[in-house]
């Protein structure tokens, strides 16, 4: 994967996550202080839920009354640990209220689950009065209470070359059973991470929700995430023009960067147009070289392979089998189900819960318009 210069921005943007990571992934914050704990008005905050996303907001009106010291107190004892002290916190969020301005317009929100934590990650696009692009925050709320990460960050998108208006001509279906969550997915950095690369500008992810949560128990074992062993699916007919089906599974949590795609099967289309799926679980793919399946084959089970930190389906429509080059394409699906309404052909956007509609035999699948 290659990453464009405009990374350096995601990776300020995402900084405050980047503790979580590397300790303890499902570990829960040091108990505080009674007095302390009473003084944060702590309180329970389920995994993907209102309750979780109007705590993020209200935590965001903090900032904009310039409340620095009343948003360092929601921490724990824990992510204090990680973070600047208080003084440095509080004068840095002061410093960008002033530079920005005040907020004109509420661009886009949406909330995903943190891969490794029991966390909800709320994202807000907005417009400030002075600044020339649009801002991105994200604000990170642990199930228990505390705040996990708390980041505001100017976020210019890179230019999405002369594939951005691309329409595919395949009809795709998603590529996998049952209701899951878009992860990444979308125009524009703030929905979509791989917006940054060279090589899978419109790749998206999809993850496998249970009561808000990607897993069960403490996420150190790829067996608990939900998704981890489900059935990945052919989104459209096509050739199997390539294999990679014996790379073991990370742990959670440590990715490998010498084979980035880690098990994956690359199907061709018509029209110059290929379906990867990468990251699959080892030896899983029962197909090979040459082989043809149908839409809706089973051709993987989703797995932690490659340059992956958790369980996960990775899609991504491509123009070659990849040799000299290879350009992403955005991938209109088809007959579809997005947030519970029916879209009959549409890109998917990080924080949509997705499925494929129910199959009827009385219509026919959409065309594409």
């Amino acid at each position: 994967m290659t990453f464009r210069p405009h990374s350096i921005v995601a990776v300020m943007l995402f900084s405050t996550m980047i503790y979580a990571q590397s300790s303890s992934p499902a570990s829960k914050p040091q108990a505080a202080p009674a007095a302390a704990k009473a003084s944060s008005s702590y309180a329970a905050y389920p995994l993907m839920s209102q309750a979780a996303e109007e705590r993020a907001r209200k935590l965001f009106e903090m900032f904009k009354a310039g409340q620095g010291s009343a948003i360092w107190a929601t921490y724990s004892a824990e992510t204090k640990k990680h973070a600047d002290e208080e003084r440095k916190f509080v004068a840095t969020l002061a410093q960008l209220k002033a530079k920005l301005g005040a907020e004109t317009k509420v661009v886009a929100e949406n909330t995903a689950p943190y891969m490794l934590k029991r966390v909800t990650v709320y994202s807000r696009l907005s417009e400030f009065a002075n600044a020339k692009v649009q801002v991105a925050t994200v604000i990170m709320i642990n199930e228990d209470g505390p705040t996990d990460g708390f980041a505001v960050r100017p976020l210019s998108s890179p230019p999405e070359g002369h594939n951005a208006g691309y329409k595919d001509t395949t009809k795709l279906k998603l590529p996998f059973s049952g209701q899951w969550l878009v992860d990444q997915g979308g125009h524009g950095v703030f929905y979509n991470i791989y917006q940054m690369t060279d090589d899978r500008q419109f790749a998206m992810d999809f993850v496998l929700l249970k009561d808000g949560s990607l897993f069960e128990g403490d996420a150190t074992k790829n067996e608990q995430f939900y998704c981890f062993g489900q059935p990945v699916l052919a989104p459209a007919d096509g050739r199997v023009v390539r294999v990679v089906n014996d790379i073991g599974d990370n742990a959670p949590g440590k990715p490998t960067q010498e084979t980035p795609n880690g098990n994956m099967i690359l199907i061709s289309h018509n029209d110059h147009e290929y379906s990867l799926l990468t990251n699959l679980k080892q030896n899983s793919v029962k197909w090979k070289h040459d082989d043809m399946v149908k839409q809706g084959d089973p051709v993987g089970e989703c797995g932690n392979s490659g340059n992956s930190i958790a369980p996960k389906v990775h899609y991504q429509l491509q123009n070659s089998i990849g040799f000299p080059t290879v350009e992403s394409l955005p991938a209109q699906f088809v007959d579809y189900i997005a947030d519970g309404k029916p879209v009959p052909v549409g890109e998917v956007v990080r924080g949509q819960m997705v499925s494929n509609a129910p199959a009827s035999s009385n219509s026919p699948p959409p065309e594409k318009k």
